[in-house]
């Protein structure tokens, strides 16, 4: 299992948090944002522009799993506040 990667996520941007993935973890570190929202694209596409692009996650929990059938990037963009996750790759 490689090593949990730690990743700033500045206040309404997007911020890529994984490359290439199938399986993983994203786990929410500071909690000041209002929110955070994800998205993802396949490995190689253009990364994400739109607000309207993500869904809400960490509603009810403070990680989330990652989960494709094939490589993906993941994207997340904290909302109201800088923000932190944790990434962790099998």
């Amino acid at each position: 299992m490689a090593e949990p990667v730690r990743v700033s996520c500045p206040e309404g941007e997007w911020k890529k948090v994984a490359t290439n993935v199938i399986t993983g973890q994203v786990k929410k570190i500071n909690g000041k944002p209002y929110k955070y929202l994800e998205t993802y694209r396949m490995t190689g596409s253009s990364a994400p522009a739109l607000q309207t692009e993500g869904v809400t996650i960490f509603l009810n929990t403070n990680s989330e799993e990652i989960s494709a059938s094939a490589a993906i990037d993941v994207y997340i963009m904290a909302v109201g506040e800088d923000g932190e996750v944790r990434v962790d790759i099998p």
